[in-house]
């Protein structure tokens, strides 16, 4: 039996463009899930587009281990007879490849899948939360103390891990759907690698020309400032952060919105002052959570140890001031 990736039997959370018989992924922590029966189940990807080196899949089937992967163009999966359970998980990409312009090369292209048999899924009804950030709500760098040697972090894809950053890992502690928006570089004043636009331009779209529907989230977070940190013009970043809550109330009409500061402690003054303008123009209400001195400003992408604090405290307020 073959299914084509457009078939209501997947099931995808994240940031997926689902168009033409299959399923597009630029936004690192995105997942697709299916439920099938049998021995095994071939996974199809079309990789015309990408260049080495290729995005990293987590693949799980039921409850057992993660296993990274390279994306390729058909990827076999053994299980055993049965019926069973299949995750995967974009779990990390380079960040300096083009991402936003087609022909897009840093990406995942689900076509489909053929496996004996396929079944439904059982419901998900956990809250959504959204995460809007950079290359640190991404996961880039995350293990790079671990390598004795550094040739790049562009060019190590297996240094970065979307399920170890803080988002997934708060997502997991406060049992939610992660729906996480990270691209390296990206700021409010400034674009990210890979062409991507700033995020106000960005936030509601997959890719160029290709919008997004609403994710109608129960939380949001908003983490941005870490890549307008150089930036003089602190005005306009405090505007631009007002513009850019606005627009997630718009796309997020019931979502309790945090808006989470730098861990490097940048710019935590203008985002209060931010908060409180547009708190005070709307009538609407933003949660404001000041992360300075949670962990080290150095290095500037936290590893797995940093990313653990980070969740520790941001899952605790938001589990005591927003549920």
């Amino acid at each position: 039996m073959i299914l084509q990736a457009d078939n209501p039997l997947f099931r995808y959370t994240g940031r997926w463009l689902v168009k033409d018989g299959c399923a597009e992924a630029t936004a690192n922590g995105s997942y697709f899930e299916f439920a099938f029966e049998g021995e095994t189940v071939l996974l199809t990807f079309d990789t015309s587009t990408c260049r080495a080196p290729y995005p990293h899949l987590y693949i799980q089937i039921d409850s057992g281990a993660r296993v990274a992967v390279g994306v390729e163009d058909y990827i076999r999966l053994s299980a055993g007879e049965g019926k069973h359970i299949a995750r995967v998980i974009l779990k990390g990409s380079v960040e300096t490849q083009e991402r936003w312009r087609a022909p897009r090369v840093s990406h995942t292209v689900f076509v489909g899948a053929e496996a004996e048999g396929f079944l439904s899924l059982p419901e998900d009804n956990r809250p959504v939360i959204e995460f809007i950030g950079d290359s640190i709500t991404e996961g880039i760098s995350i293990d790079t103390e671990t390598y004795a040697y550094q040739t790049g972090v562009s060019s190590m894809v297996d240094w970065d891990d979307s399920t170890a950053g803080y988002a997934w890992r708060i997502a997991e502690a406060l049992s939610m759907r992660p729906v996480i928006m990270g691209y390296g570089c990206l700021g409010l004043l400034r674009e990210g690698a890979g062409n991507v636009p700033p995020v106000c331009e960005s936030y509601s779209l997959h890719s160029e020309g290709n919008p997004l529907p609403p994710t109608d989230a129960d939380i949001v977070v908003l983490n941005h400032g870490t890549n307008d940190r150089g930036n003089p013009d602190k005005a306009g970043f405090i505007q631009t952060y007002k513009t850019m809550l606005g627009i997630l109330r718009e796309r997020n009409p019931r979502a309790r919105i945090l808006a989470l500061t730098p861990f490097s402690g940048c710019l935590a003054k203008e985002i209060a002052i931010a908060v409180a303008a547009y708190c005070n123009e709307s009538g609407d209400r933003v949660f404001y959570l000041d992360s300075t001195g949670w962990i080290s400003p150095e290095p500037l992408h936290p590893t797995r140890e940093g990313h653990r604090e980070v969740c520790r405290h941001v899952s605790a307020f938001i589990a005591e001031k927003m549920l």
